[in-house]
């Protein structure tokens, strides 16, 4: 959004930006307006970086995660809300995962089981055991 300026008792209209030389000879000021910036808070930013609305300074807040690889345990493991994923998030996986190595009935990781548990029987008289 440009504003109208006065220099010198002269008015510019619509002027985007002002550039100005600094009083000690090298390099330039330069003014911009920031009115319909529509930043409203560091929390929009990654920490370490610097913007500008509407004439305020702001610094950012979030967060970065760098690439982490997260193996599956008997807890689950959260990656907690409001930080940047710089890097990829990998779960492990692994290919023994499968029906036929758990036991029937038994669920892990939405995979059901489908392997059958032996039936041992020892004769009382002779003391033989049979597996089935």
């Amino acid at each position: 959004m440009a504003k109208n300026v006065i220099i010198n008792g002269v008015t510019y209209q619509n002027v985007p930006e002002v550039q100005m030389p600094l009083a000690s000879g090298s390099g330039s000021a330069r003014f911009v307006d920031t009115d319909d910036a529509t930043l409203s808070g560091g929390g929009q930013m990654l920490d370490g970086v610097t913007a500008y609305a509407d004439g305020v300074k702001y610094s950012g807040t979030i967060q970065s995660k760098a690439a982490q690889t997260y193996t599956p345990g008997t807890s689950d493991q959260t990656i907690a809300a409001g930080q940047y994923l710089a890097g990829a998030q990998t779960v492990k996986g692994s290919t023994n995962l499968v029906a036929s190595n758990i036991r029937s009935g038994v669920q892990i990781f939405n995979v059901t089981g489908s392997l059958s548990t032996p039936t041992i029987t020892q004769d009382q008289s002779t003391k033989v055991l049979t597996i089935q």
